[in-house]
């Protein structure tokens, strides 16, 4: 059995504590809450039945732990990476990883040398539509592919104030667009290149952006907007589209994505037969990544998505950016 320090007391903490609340207890359990805030910590700590500490150094000292899973904002990422590692613990880190190439080469340069492992939370990649559309994809029923659209549509979080300096969060272009650029290099890998448009804040985010990627054989649009007005719904959509037929899948939510029922709606359009509903299995993703990150530390295998590929997906965050200052096509070949 892995013991587990979840770090935070947000909602992301609390997503994860429900998550393990279900895992099998043989694999792994909560024993530390550590968030600096005692209120918000101690309401975490109630959920996930452990005790709450103050800092990481003092549920090391009185606890058994084997794994720490980092659920605070970007910019202390690094920090705590850093300091788990240094300690043997092997790391789940929400996302985005970190804002720069340099940071996470420290971190995960930490996590080698310390033989420990490391993985960053791409929730994406396990939600139950998503990880249906790619399997549907790489399963070829779509043939060659000619152009995915991504799009991930909200209004920007009230219950904070980091996530306006784009030096804590890096703006919607990483909070955001992560999730969506992660998943289509899950599908297609390291694009040759990239060009963005957008429009940034007056503190400096880019909070609403468009990105053209283009492989050899394919392109690829993603949408991101941390700046939907009125009572604009939590959206995202994904559509692919190939010589033989097309998928569609889209979904909305509240005002925020906690804030109400998510109502969706997933078809597969063949090319020259009739439109089919598809009825995705369900589950609770961050159940899904978590269990898979703790039978790889369990079994000493390779993590579900390998620190290099983290690595890929933030050169393409800041190639998309380089675009937005520059108003050039950025290569990564």
């Amino acid at each position: 059995m892995l013991n587990v320090a979840i770090i935070g007391g947000g909602y992301i903490a609390e997503c994860h504590i429900t998550a393990y609340n279900a895992l099998d207890r043989d694999l792994a359990v909560l024993s530390a809450v550590v968030d600096a805030n005692p209120v918000s910590g101690k309401i975490a700590a109630e959920k996930a039945g452990c005790p709450w500490f103050e800092t990481l150094e003092e549920a090391m000292e009185r606890c058994p732990i084997d794994v720490v899973d980092i659920c605070v904002p970007t910019f202390l990422h690094e920090m705590f990476t850093l300091k788990a590692a240094a300690n043997g613990k092997h790391v789940l880190c929400e996302k985005p990883v970190t804002l720069s190439l340099e940071s996470f080469d420290r971190m995960y340069a930490g996590c080698k040398e310390n033989n420990v492992k490391f993985m960053t939370g791409q929730i994406v990649r396990f939600t139950s539509e998503f990880a249906d559309f790619a399997s549907r994809i790489k399963d070829g029923q779509l043939g060659n592919i000619h152009m995915l659209t991504e799009k991930r549509l909200c209004q920007h979080p009230t219950w904070t104030t980091w996530h306006r300096d784009p030096s804590k969060s890096g703006g919607g272009l990483f909070d955001l667009n992560t999730h969506d650029i992660d998943y289509i290099y899950s599908l297609f890998g390291l694009p040759k290149s990239v060009s963005a448009v957008g429009w940034k804040t007056d503190t400096g985010c880019w909070n609403h952006v468009s990105t053209l990627l283009r492989w050899e054989d394919k392109q690829a649009i993603c949408e991101t907007s941390l700046e939907m007005t009125g009572d604009f719904p939590f959206s995202v959509e994904v559509r692919a589209s190939g010589d033989a037929g097309t998928l569609h899948y889209h979904a909305t939510a509240g005002v925020n994505i906690k804030d109400a029922e998510t109502l969706g709606s997933f078809m597969h359009y063949p090319a020259g037969e009739a439109p089919q509903a598809v009825d995705s299995p369900q589950y609770d993703p961050f159940l899904r990544e978590i269990e898979s990150f703790m039978l790889a530390v369990k079994n000493d295998t390779q993590v579900p998505i390998p620190p290099e590929q983290t690595r890929d997906v933030l050169r393409i965050l800041l190639a998309t950016k380089e675009s937005l200052e520059t108003g050039k096509t950025v290569s990564l070949a």
